[in-house]
């Protein structure tokens, strides 16, 4: 699993990195810190099935491309746009829903507010931080077990549950970005008191 990182601005033209994890059906180009963090949000969403990548077509009326990120959500398959919102009468909206749903899509569009908003902004890139670390076979099976057994718990619950002194904290956050489990991200600060849900 690979997360984005950036160059420095002297290397600005440079190609995008990637971002690649379980729900991603490609690597997926990434061309500034707002795309990663939504990115990085994404892959933590349960409703969030997979991340796709269209390479096109620009249609022409109305002009839209439909290259970039497409998540495969619970309601259906939306074609994501990051920034602020373009000015467009309602007649350019229906156009561009018709458009989009001839391609089986429609459109998120997330402002930069959207995707800073906390805690999950912080949230997603404390878990991320814990991308790749290895978690022993034994503690998968110990943390798998509680969650089965008990159902979803604090961290602080499980800890106790399966060895008191362990980072469980930093497991838990490796196995979500294994999409292995889940955890509550919204509700406040990535702590002893986030709770964890079986995948």
């Amino acid at each position: 699993m690979r997360i984005a990182t950036f160059p420095r601005a002297h290397h600005s033209a440079a190609r995008p990195s990637l971002f690649t994890g379980p729900k991603c059906a490609v690597a997926v180009p990434v061309h500034d810190a707002l795309h990663l963090d939504t990115l990085l949000q994404a892959s933590l969403t349960p409703s969030v099935r997979t991340i796709g990548y269209r390479t096109g077509p620009q249609v022409e009326c109305p002009p839209v491309s439909l290259a970039g990120v497409v998540l495969h959500m619970d309601d259906g398959r939306f074609l994501l746009r990051i920034g602020e919102r373009p000015q467009r009468d309602p007649g350019e909206d229906a156009r561009l829903a018709h458009v989009l749903a001839c391609h089986g899509l429609r459109l998120l569009e997330r402002r930069a507010a959207d995707v800073q908003r906390e805690p999950v902004f912080s949230n997603a890139r404390a878990v991320w931080a814990h991308a790749g670390r290895q978690v022993s076979l034994m503690d998968r099976l110990r943390i798998g077990m509680a969650l089965d057994e008990y159902g979803p718990q604090p961290i602080a619950e499980l800890e106790r549950r399966i060895c008191p002194g362990r980072d469980v904290l930093a497991a838990v956050c490796a196995l979500a970005c294994e999409n292995l489990l889940r955890l509550d991200i919204e509700t406040a600060a990535l702590g002893a008191r986030t709770l964890v849900f079986g995948s």
